[in-house]
């Protein structure tokens, strides 16, 4: 049974925290995604960058995608790898398995229509590593920042595997009273609703993209979209 597990970057802040709820949902073929947005915002404050979002997407030029970067790879992915091995996972960065196109608009350097190299990420998974992913997209002609969620769907879909797991601060799905949605067959439904906004927007598109790739399971907290793993 594969797993693919987002870690978001509320729970980054913690790589023993963030190390620890990925070992309570992991199978013994698990592939790690992680954001970092948080950490993205600091880095972006450090350097007297305004953070500016649309439709819950981070708009991006060409500074702000070095600030991304810095902050994926350079802060995030090197700390949870680190921590995962320090916790006797067999994990291994992988930088280079997520391709996208540009998105249209007004977004910048910001990718859609993300991919997933399936056969890197099986071969890694069938020698016993636990891939960890960063969500940052080689692009045609430069990188681009994607969304975290929109990427755990890819690799969910492109591995094919049994259930998708978004590890959140949030205690899952809501609906227009604040009450979390305990579940839901239908994610496409709700992103008609208009209570749902923000990183909301993203979420759901990711997990209505799983579904109709074939994932069977996914989760955002206690919110269980599909069918019963």
């Amino acid at each position: 049974m594969t797993i693919v597990v987002k870690v978001g970057g509320a729970l980054l802040e913690d790589p023993a925290k963030a190390v620890s709820e990925i070992q309570r949902v992991m199978s013994d073929r698990t592939a790690v995604v992680h954001g970092g947005g948080i950490q993205i915002t600091r880095m972006l404050e450090r350097m007297n960058i305004q953070s500016v979002f649309l439709e819950g997407l981070r708009v991006t030029d060409e500074n702000t995608l070095a600030a991304v970067a810095a902050a994926l790879l350079g802060e995030v992915h090197t700390a949870l790898v680190k921590e995962l091995r320090t916790q006797g996972l067999p994990a291994l960065g992988m930088f280079g398995a997520i391709h996208a196109s540009r998105k249209s608009g007004p977004w910048g350097l910001v990718g859609t229509n993300v991919r997933a190299d399936a056969a890197t990420l099986q071969a890694m998974l069938n020698a016993g590593q636990l891939p960890v992913v960063p969500t940052l997209a080689l692009g045609g002609d430069s990188l681009l920042n994607v969304n975290g969620d929109e990427t755990a769907a890819a690799v969910a879909v492109a591995l094919q595997c049994s259930e998708l797991v978004f590890l959140t601060d949030v205690e899952g799905v809501k609906n227009g009273e604040g009450v979390v949605i305990d579940r839901c067959h239908e994610p496409g439904e709700l992103l008609t609703l208009k209570f749902v906004s923000g990183g909301m927007i993203p979420k759901l598109r990711a997990v209505k993209a799983a579904i109709e790739g074939g994932v069977p399971v996914v989760r955002v907290g206690r919110t269980v979209f599909g069918g019963v793993s």
